[in-house]
């Protein structure tokens, strides 16, 4: 093939006259871009189903330390913006939980209270480091919007709530929401019989599901 020939040499064009060359750099992109857009979805699944199974395992687990201990336990949500976490709370006494009792709690009222007044408020809960030392977070991007727990149809987005188990096996009925990076909110419902978890996607309460 002489120079002239080689310099003539052009790729087969197609009935819309468009190289096969093109077609195919086409082709290599829209696949890339696929891919790309399929890991995404696939990881930020995976993501949701692992923040998810953790709270869940966790519920599932104290729930049982209720009843083989025939103590109260709960856990413990911080929902304050930058400062985020959960862990576990054993009752040291028996326990009447009231809306007076968490509210004094939740506003920790005690630490306006002199040392030497008889009155001040002490909680019967504690951390229990048995079940674990530190506390746990969510993943980078995730957040708890709010928690509804207990009879009083009260939701909380800041400061302190909690989620009690009973020696009996039961539990508080609750809706927990979870906000993921992509702005989606889930809300996490256990059965106060069983302790079995229901994760609905959007922002649900106990009066919303009750309806």
């Amino acid at each position: 093939m002489s120079k002239n020939s080689k310099s003539r040499f052009k790729f087969p064009l197609t009935s819309n006259g468009f190289s096969l060359l093109e077609i195919t750099v086409v082709i290599v992109i829209i696949g890339t871009m696929l891919s790309l857009a399929i890991s995404r979805t696939t990881f930020n699944k995976n993501d949701n189903r692992k923040v998810f199974r953790d709270i869940v395992i966790t519920v599932k687990e104290i729930r049982n330390r209720a009843k083989l201990y025939n103590t109260t336990y709960r856990i413990a949500f911080r929902l304050n913006e930058n400062n985020q976490a959960y862990w576990v709370e054993k009752a040291s006494s028996p326990t009447l939980l009231n809306k007076e009792f968490l509210d004094l709690e939740r506003d920790e009222k005690q630490k306006n209270l002199k040392d030497d007044d008889p009155e001040k408020f002490k909680s019967a809960f504690q951390v229990d480091t048995s079940y674990s030392k530190k506390e746990k977070t969510l993943p980078s991007g995730y957040i708890f919007k709010s928690i509804e727990s207990g009879p009083h149809e009260v939701v909380f987005t800041d400061g302190n709530a909690y989620i009690h188990f009973f020696s009996q096996g039961l539990i508080e009925p609750v809706a927990l929401q979870i906000q993921d990076p992509k702005n989606n909110i889930w809300t996490l419902v256990f059965n106060s019989i069983t302790g079995q978890a229901d994760i609905i996607d959007g922002a649900k309460t106990l009066k919303d599901l009750n309806r």
